[in-house]
């Protein structure tokens, strides 16, 4: 029997009886249509799936820098980007620091690589930690101009756009606390940036950079005031295996860079000073520190500063 649809009245075509004509789909149509509903109740589940999906997966992503487990899965942990606040600690546990020695100001790198953003960026923290112990002012604008036009070269500008005004409006007010503080979120944020990215490789270079600068302050702290209990707080073994171990597994492609062969090589010298059992002497805090010196003007593609340094 033919299936019949009919329309509501108040249509001028309507008939007198107030109805409109009666319409009839055939059983061909009516098999049409039994199949088709299926289909298409299918297809607008699947569809508001998907997009309930994707909402999830944003959340999930935008989650998953303080997920623990997503940390480890990439290799990210206590020592990644490693707190630049446990640095800033060891470095007071140094002090007092030869700021007018190590103090340099900010410069634009040409740099043609991430691995070199993302290793300078973390130097430029160190940077910034003299910048603050020397309660210098003037070096908080160029800092936070060469720390977003980094962080523009690993592509996280925009997390680090906020930083850099709030760095400046800090040093107005001579908040020194303030601005220690927040250096170390600016390291978070751009920690953060980059697990968003799945480029654990990056991070694990820029904590690697700040760490270096960290030893050049702490070693010339050391040779400044010399006494084997300060020199024994540079003897951070563990650590330094840990960015060795990172660095033996980066791809092929990075391991290859002679830039980073340069690096272990010079971990592999400050190692071998610390690792002895006899306590670490003044001559190899000078040594480590030439090393890390040297280190950091590699990243900045400069020229290793050995001979100024033995000079002195």
């Amino acid at each position: 029997m033919p299936l019949c649809l009919r329309w509501s009245s108040g249509n001028p075509w309507h008939n007198i009886s107030g109805h409109a004509p009666t319409k009839a789909i055939s059983s061909d149509q009516t098999r049409m249509l039994s199949e088709l509903l299926p289909l298409i109740a299918a297809g607008l589940f699947a569809g508001s799936t998907l997009a309930f999906g994707q909402i999830i997966e944003v959340q999930e992503d935008s989650d998953m820098a303080t997920d623990s487990h997503f940390r480890e899965e990439l290799g990210v942990n206590q020592y990644t980007t490693p707190s630049i606040e446990q640095l800033f600690n060891t470095l007071d546990a140094l002090k007092p620091i030869p700021i007018q020695e190590l103090t340099r100001p900010p410069r634009a790198l040409r740099l043609d690589n991430r691995v070199k953003f993302a290793l300078s960026f973390g130097v430029l923290i160190g940077d910034g930690f003299l910048a603050i112990e020397g309660e210098e002012v003037k070096a908080i604008e160029p800092l936070g101009r060469e720390l977003l036009r980094r962080a523009k070269g690993l592509g996280v500008q925009q997390r680090v756009a906020r930083h850099s005004k709030q760095l400046l409006d800090l040093a107005k007010q001579s908040d020194w606390k303030g601005l220690r503080n927040e250096l170390i979120i600016t390291q978070k944020d751009v920690e953060s940036a980059m697990l968003d990215l799945r480029d654990e490789e990056m991070v694990h270079l820029l904590s690697l950079g700040g760490w270096i600068r960290g030893l050049e302050i702490g070693a010339a702290s050391v040779a400044a005031d010399f006494s084997a209990e300060r020199a024994s707080k540079l003897r951070q073994l563990d650590l330094l295996d840990y960015y060795l171990q990172r660095l033996d597994t980066l791809s092929t492609p990075l391991k290859s860079m002679a830039l980073i062969a340069q690096i272990i090589s010079g971990l592999k010298e400050v190692r071998q000073k610390l690792a002895e059992t006899a306590p670490v002497s003044q001559e190899d805090v000078a040594g480590i520190q030439t090393t890390a010196r040297n280190l950091v003007a590699l990243i900045e593609g400069g020229t290793p500063a050995t001979a100024a340094i033995r000079s002195e």
